[in-house]
């Protein structure tokens, strides 16, 4: 059955057409091919993705840019805006940092590297002018046509960073690259392409966030990341989002040999619906990957997290973890896939959560595959309440019982990797005190 679709989905095509009429023809091609995609499985009435809650994307509009003016410095922004970045581990003194990128809605309001060179940091729209060789590059790893959602993001997104770091180029501090959603009912959808060279390093601070002002919207993105020989790149998602916002992050990476890619997560806000599942490709000889999620269901919070590694490099190593803490009546879903194609792989999945609420909903969805006889492939799941033989323990050493509660989220959800020191204390931080908000 063909669904009749809405007149503002032709009006939304024609404004893209026009917006797009400066890029290469290949660039083009690509984003009216995932427009049509987008049409056609919107017509045939497909849901959302595969995974997650569905929803109506046409209900929100990507092509909302309000002016917005460039800022100096990150501290020009408002009070709320400031309170807002800052929850998700934006330092706006820029302390500490590699450099700065800031997206309001649709438009890169502000844009900074501190001193190192070697590190390159614009807009997708204006990388793709500049390197016409990122066409071997671009949505190789999240193909267009993997579900509505990712056609959808493809076809019409504004906005984004591209991130290049240069052969042998070690960065230490952190790059801050933000994400601010200010407009009711925009579909903020940016592209974010990093490209690390051979033995490189960079650890990447992705935050994520909504205007106390702003009662719904969507934010989604489509990530690709690209390590090279020896590389290393550790790429943290932050996301604080409250009801009314559906959230939806795709991630692609391939690691060459090798290379390290690590990936933390959190969710510390309370969103309508969240679905991720970073995909990895372990291409390389001994190469590695780790992906760790840990986030904070509530309300009624309908989430569906996990990831998925691809060993097709000999003697790679990959890690899923995945770790909830669930109250109120919040749905989670924890989905982890490992899948061995190359000889001497080692590979672990884990999915743990701890319930505090009799209404709340966990499940658990392991998936190992081996076409090696000597790839070793393990994994442990564990759903329950909090074991009172633990609360007596440390209550009898002087804690109260929501002291000891408290603790123990704590140090069940410190498991992030790979974070430098600035960002490790307030991400330890973040946890204690949302430990606290839950009891």
């Amino acid at each position: 059955m063909v669904r009749n679709l809405p007149a503002s989905l032709k009006e939304l095509e024609d404004w893209y057409e026009e917006f797009d009429r400066g890029f290469p023809e290949w660039y083009r091609r690509l984003r009216r091919r995932a427009r049509e995609i987008f049409r056609e499985k919107e017509e045939r009435g497909e849901p959302v993705g595969r995974y997650g809650k569905d929803f109506d994307l046409l209900y929100y509009s990507p092509n909302l840019p309000p002016a917005k003016e460039r800022l100096e410095t990150l501290e020009a922004l408002g009070e709320e805006q400031k309170e807002a970045v800052k929850s998700i581990g934006v330092d706006t003194k820029e302390k500490e940092r590699l450099g700065s990128h800031l997206q309001q809605d649709t438009a890169v309001t502000y844009q900074k590297l501190l001193a190192r060179e070697g590190v390159v940091v614009e807009t997708p729209e204006s990388a793709v002018l500049h390197y016409p060789w990122l066409k071997e590059f671009v949505h190789r790893l999240v193909p267009v046509d993997l579900d509505k959602y990712t056609a959808f993001c493809s076809g019409f997104s504004l906005g984004g960073a591209f991130i290049w770091v240069k052969e042998g180029v070690r960065a230490d501090l952190p790059l801050q690259v933000c994400f601010l959603l200010e407009t009711e009912r925009l579909a903020q959808l940016p592209y974010i392409l990093v490209l690390a060279e051979p033995h490189s390093k960079l650890n990447i601070l992705s935050g994520c966030v909504m205007s106390p002002r702003c009662p719904s919207a969507l934010h989604g993105s489509i990530t690709e990341i690209y390590v090279g020989e020896g590389a290393e790149i550790t790429f943290n998602l932050v996301h604080n989002f409250q009801p009314g916002f559906h959230v939806r992050p795709k991630v692609g990476a391939l690691v060459e040999e090798g290379g390290t890619y690590i990936e933390n997560y959190i969710e510390r806000g309370r969103p309508e619906s969240s679905q991720l599942f970073p995909t990895v490709i372990l291409k390389g000889r001994n190469s590695r990957a780790e992906l760790r999620s840990f986030f904070f269901g509530r309300g009624s919070s309908d989430m569906d997290i996990g990831g998925g590694i691809i060993f097709t490099g000999e003697g790679s190593r990959g890690e899923v973890v995945s770790r909830s803490v669930v109250t109120d009546e919040a749905k989670v879903r924890m989905r982890g896939v490992l899948k061995a194609h190359a000889r001497g792989v080692r590979g672990h999945l884990e999915c743990r959560s701890i319930l505090l609420s009799e209404k709340a909903e966990v499940k658990a969805f392991p998936n190992l595959s081996s076409l090696q006889p000597d790839a070793t492939l393990t994994h442990e799941a564990a759903v329950g309440k909090i074991e009172e033989e633990q609360l007596h323990y440390l209550m009898s050493r002087g804690m109260s019982r929501e002291e000891a509660a408290s603790a123990i989220i704590r140090g069940f959800l410190d498991v992030a990797r790979g974070l430098p020191d600035p960002l490790l204390n307030w991400l330890r931080g973040l946890i204690s005190q949302t430990a606290g908000e839950l009891l």
